[in-house]
């Protein structure tokens, strides 16, 4: 299942997904408490991704962006004229969506800036939730299925060195985490049926910026560089695992807003 929110504000900044995870969370604590402590209690696999859409009338320009209390930049910032974000959350788990629906109709406001931080010119950014729509995904009934990509796959491997679509390794290694991430208890709870093939069809390396407290606080820097791969590409496999991965995104980072695709075929 899928939802789409849409969302009223003036501006965004570039670096806005460790936001939107905290939007995420509040909701989830706004409808069931003892939901959301099960997904952020330790480091298992999130059961959803997620993709910010920009309006098309927005203006950008590069200002002052206080990250945290340690770290202030100038980095890019959308201006956004007329129109909504919209925020779509992909999940397999309807328990997920039907709490994160609930909350996020109960929270209708959220602090983009919160204890003084991510403050653009010095000044707050405030979310106003206007409309939230539950919508069903398409069914894979097919052995392959043509995807596009809504946010950038970060494929990485066992050295966390990131792997690009052109990569001998790149195939082994979107099995290798595919593999794990359906060995999940509340995501399969086993393996790939089958392994998986990726046919590129029109990809390109993405290089996204984004941010994270903890990568923060232990490298002393502000920003990560992520490199992901976007674009169209056909993928092979058991069309159960495709449906799931469909719906809770493909790579690393999918609870962070990374992997969300897009069923073209």
């Amino acid at each position: 299942m899928r939802l789409r929110i849409q969302i009223e504000t003036d501006c965004i900044p570039i670096l806005y997904r460790h936001r939107v995870v905290s939007f995420i969370k509040e909701a989830l604590k706004k409808s069931n408490g003892s939901y959301k402590e099960f997904l952020y209690q330790s480091k298992i696999t999130k059961p959803f991704t997620f993709n910010l859409v920009l309006p098309k009338e927005r203006t950008v320009n590069k200002t002052s962006i206080k990250i945290d209390d340690n770290f202030t930049i100038e980095d890019i910032v959308f201006n956004i004229k007329s129109g909504c974000l919209t925020l779509y959350i992909s999940s397999l788990d309807r328990e997920f969506i039907n709490c994160l629906c609930k909350g996020i109709k109960r929270l209708r406001f959220f602090d983009f800036s919160w204890n003084d931080s991510m403050l653009v010119d010095g000044k707050k950014i405030l979310w106003k939730v206007r409309n939230v729509t539950v919508f069903p995904d398409k069914v894979i009934k097919e052995n392959s299925a043509v995807f596009k990509t809504n946010s950038p796959m970060i494929i990485e491997d066992q050295d966390d060195r990131p792997v690009l679509f052109n990569e001998d390794s790149f195939e082994e290694c979107l099995n290798e985490i595919a593999n794990r991430i359906l060995k999940a208890r509340h995501i399969k709870g086993s393996g790939l049926s089958q392994p998986l093939r990726f046919e590129p069809i029109d990809m390109r390396k993405q290089v996204v910026k984004h941010t994270l407290k903890d990568f923060r606080d232990k490298t002393g820097k502000p920003i990560m560089y992520l490199t992901g791969n976007s674009g169209m590409f056909k993928l092979l496999g058991d069309p159960y695992d495709l449906n799931i991965l469909y719906k809770i995104g493909i790579g690393n980072r999918t609870g962070q807003g990374f992997g969300m695709i897009e069923l073209i075929s």
